[in-house]
């Protein structure tokens, strides 16, 4: 018989259990991945150009009072004054800066807008999911409210509602854009939350006991978060279109800084009248940037989430190729067919 290695009935050094560390070559950091939904934005041109203007008009709001030279309800003797070195936008008859106004009003306008959106949104997907998986007389309780909604003319009804509340600004004006904005996107969201409402997962989670809402939220609407995006890049550019025109109506705060409170004096001012253009151009082109900035980033999903308009692009040939590929007349392509 063979004598016994000592090494493995009496082991003199413990075993190396912990796994070595890896040493990153010096000078290397980790990079941070980036979400894929903003690679696909930022990979196509239209969305890519949309979140770019988007964000130079968000910084310029959150950065007003770094760039605003003046306070947006300071008076002054400068009065309806052109753009200059002083006043790059010029000045009211009341003597107040047009483009501190148009800084600090981004603030209050797209604080509104996007509020307004966010709870429009959130109503609209409730409602159009819920009735679209419930069915029977809650879907038809639903689709009776939503007929109603999408019956009555918005800005009518916009102007009704504000005209009887007792209270007016800005928590006023996202209530009133958001309660009665929300009929349409709930209505589309319904009508995809039907395709879905027969999947096997959707049929799999019922049949384990999951309640209705948690079908809803968890099975149903990530399967929807593009066409929910778009809904709410929708709502976005209606709510901020809308709070413009309810303040240049005079339904909102005449003594605070936003886009449509500028429209507002500008129209009290007669500047069209006057000659005084730049109190109205440059908030309706602050507002016209920012539609425009939001249609394309809405573009852009629509051509991510839709293969149909997704663009396939053809291999190029090759110089040699072309040179290759013999070059046949008319004559020979019909007698060949």
């Amino acid at each position: 018989m063979l004598p016994a290695d000592p090494t493995l009935t009496s082991p003199t050094e413990p075993i190396e259990t912990v796994t070595p560390a890896v040493v990153l070559p010096g000078g290397r950091t980790r990079m941070i991945p980036i979400p894929r939904f903003v690679s696909l934005l930022l990979g196509n041109r239209k969305s890519a150009f949309g979140l770019g203007l988007l964000l130079v008009i968000i910084l310029m709001a959150v950065f007003a009072p770094l760039l605003a030279r003046y306070p947006p309800l300071e008076l002054s003797d400068a009065i309806s004054e052109g753009p200059s070195a002083h006043h790059w936008f010029g000045t009211t008859q009341q003597g107040w800066d047009v483009f501190s106004q148009v800084v600090w009003g981004a603030r209050t306008s797209l604080t509104v807008a996007a509020t307004a959106a966010v709870i429009a949104t959130l109503i609209s997907a409730t409602l159009g999911m819920t009735a679209a998986y419930v069915g029977g007389i809650v879907d038809e309780a639903l689709n009776l409210l939503t007929n109603v909604f999408l019956v009555i003319p918005g800005l009518p009804l916009l102007i009704v509602i504000s005209s009887y509340l007792p209270f007016r600004g800005g928590l006023a004006l996202i209530l009133i854009i958001a309660f009665t904005t929300w009929a349409g996107e709930a209505r589309v969201l319904r009508s995809q939350a039907l395709s879905l409402r027969s999947r096997d997962f959707v049929l799999a989670a019922k049949v384990s006991g999951e309640p209705v809402w948690r079908i809803v939220f968890n099975e149903i609407m990530p399967n929807m978060t593009s066409r929910i995006a778009a809904g709410f890049l929708g709502s976005f550019v209606g709510a901020i279109l809308y709070e413009a025109g309810l303040e240049f109506l005079g339904f909102g705060g005449s003594q605070s800084a936003s886009w449509g409170v500028i429209l507002f004096w500008a129209q009290n001012n007669a500047a069209l009248e006057t000659g005084t253009w730049w109190h109205f151009a440059f908030p309706g082109l602050a507002l016209a940037l920012t539609a425009t900035s939001l249609i394309f980033i809405n573009y852009g999903i629509d051509e991510i989430s839709n293969p149909r308009l997704q663009r396939v692009k053809l291999p190029k040939e090759s110089k040699r190729q072309r040179q290759e590929t013999p070059v046949r007349s008319i004559g020979q392509i019909g007698h060949s067919s």
